[in-house]
């Protein structure tokens, strides 16, 4: 309607249909520059990396609280080396903190504010697998976002309902287990008594050695299970006891271990201990006195001696001094990167995204890429370049399966001996192994 009357055969309407028009020329003229500005503004922003945000979902206070801060640092390192050696897909990692409390309600309750209010993309942690397995049930899978813990080697995770979102760096208790067991043998004992904590961890732990330590001929007395961080425990001793037993081995985690070793300890004729990783903690051992335990063995989640091990130790003496005798810093490491190299890969910081890239950057095919910012940067061209890359970690070589398990791994045999805990021997585990028959064998030594 407009067009037909500016088309009105007059002299005075053509003109000012002129002015009209020679206006909004002009007026279109000045916000051709400033649409077209705008547009780039909007492509640019469109075209450049949000951040990876990677949620820690660690045990700052609690049963574990023991091994929060360490775990931390060895998860800052990680995104420390990358961040300086060019970041994911362009852009800086940024790091969010969450605090399991070694609680499955609280890990629940922190797992959900990291995923809807932080908006990460993916959590590392949590430590025990009493979190683990319901925040991968009940948070993580149902939302679609990546989890990997470093530490949570209860055999259940690996059947968990996940949705294929839950993974783990760590080889599964069911090679601890055997390990446990066969160090008891190593060490004369024929009969054994099971004092765990009552959860996933303490429960897949306690199976994996009693299976494997009557398998070997030994007798076990009593398996008795126990809560988390009580006042005190005496029955629970008294139960694991009664049997008279060569070996108490010991499930728990520290702020459980300080109440119900003192109390062993004091009940006077106190059988030996062999300690599981849980209770790898050197404050629970200098506040209870090293003295006490000189001379006990206990088992851990170890890494072999490889390039990318040496660039973990090397990196971290750099940062913060000696390795502490901590398990699982190296399995946090790695989980860092692996996160990182899946984001990289898959050019996006979309949970499912980096899940499904996952398993194509930890598993062969591929070129070798490890830690460290030269590893970091190695890995990057790589990728870029159209190669497919395949990381070593320093945990070992964290090869994921279909249930999102490390089926190899190293084991490691620690000592009290003097005011320390020192590696006293190392054994590496394939639980994919086979007999002769073909049958599979959960732990078998490979070497």
């Amino acid at each position: 309607m407009l067009i037909g009357q500016f088309r009105q055969n007059t002299t005075a309407t053509r003109c000012a249909s002129r002015r009209w028009g020679l206006r909004a020329t002009a007026a279109l003229l000045l916000l051709v520059p400033l649409v077209a500005t705008y547009a780039g503004e909007g492509a640019r922003a469109q075209d450049e990396a949000e951040p990876l945000r990677i949620a820690v979902l660690f045990p700052f206070t609690g049963d574990l609280s023991d091994f929060g801060q360490p775990f931390l640092q060895a998860a800052e390192l990680a995104v420390n080396q990358i961040n300086e050696a060019g970041g994911v897909n362009g852009q800086p990692i940024e790091l969010v903190q969450g605090d399991s409390a070694t609680s499955p309600q609280q890990a629940v309750e922190e797992a959900r504010r990291l995923i809807e209010l932080e908006g990460v993309s993916a959590i590392v942690g949590p430590a025990g697998s009493g979190e683990t397995l319901p925040v991968a049930e009940s948070v993580t899978g149902p939302a679609g976002v990546l989890e990997i813990t470093m530490s949570a080697t209860s055999p259940a995770l690996t059947i968990a309902n996940d949705n294929d979102f839950l993974f783990r760096t760590v080889i599964s208790d069911a090679a601890q287990g055997v390990v446990m067991a066969d160090v008891a043998r190593e060490q004369g004992f024929e009969s054994a008594c099971v004092l765990y904590v009552n959860n996933a961890y303490g429960q897949g732990l306690n199976e994996a050695f009693a299976d494997r330590f009557t398998a070997e001929g030994g007798t076990i007395t009593a398996q008795v299970p126990h809560e988390q961080e009580q006042a005190s425990y005496a029955s629970e001793i008294a139960s694991c006891t009664e049997g008279d037993p060569d070996v108490l081995i010991a499930a728990a985690y520290p702020e459980s271990g300080r109440v119900f070793l003192r109390e062993l300890v004091e009940s006077g004729d106190a059988p030996s201990v062999i300690f599981s990783d849980g209770l790898q903690s050197p404050d629970m051992f200098a506040e209870l006195g090293w003295e006490v335990f000189e001379g006990s063995y206990g088992t851990a989640a170890g890494a072999p001696e490889t390039d990318a091990a040496a660039t973990f130790e090397q990196a971290w003496e750099e940062a913060y001094g000696e390795v502490p005798a901590v398990p699982y810093l190296r399995e946090i490491n790695d989980a860092i990167y692996l996160i990182a190299l899946a984001a990289e890969q898959a050019d996006s910081t979309d949970s499912a995204a980096i899940r499904d890239a996952l398993r194509e950057v930890a598993n062969e095919p591929g070129t070798a890429v490890g830690p460290g910012q030269e590893g970091w940067q190695e890995a990057v061209a790589a990728i870029d370049a159209g190669e497919d890359v395949n990381y070593e970690g320093g945990a070992g070589s964290v090869d994921l399966d279909e249930n999102g398990d490390v089926s190899k791994g190293t084991i490691i045999v620690w000592q009290v001996q003097g005011e320390a805990i020192e590696t006293t021997d190392s054994r590496e585990i394939d639980l994919a192994a086979e007999d002769t028959a073909g049958t599979p064998v959960a732990g078998t030594p490979v070497s």
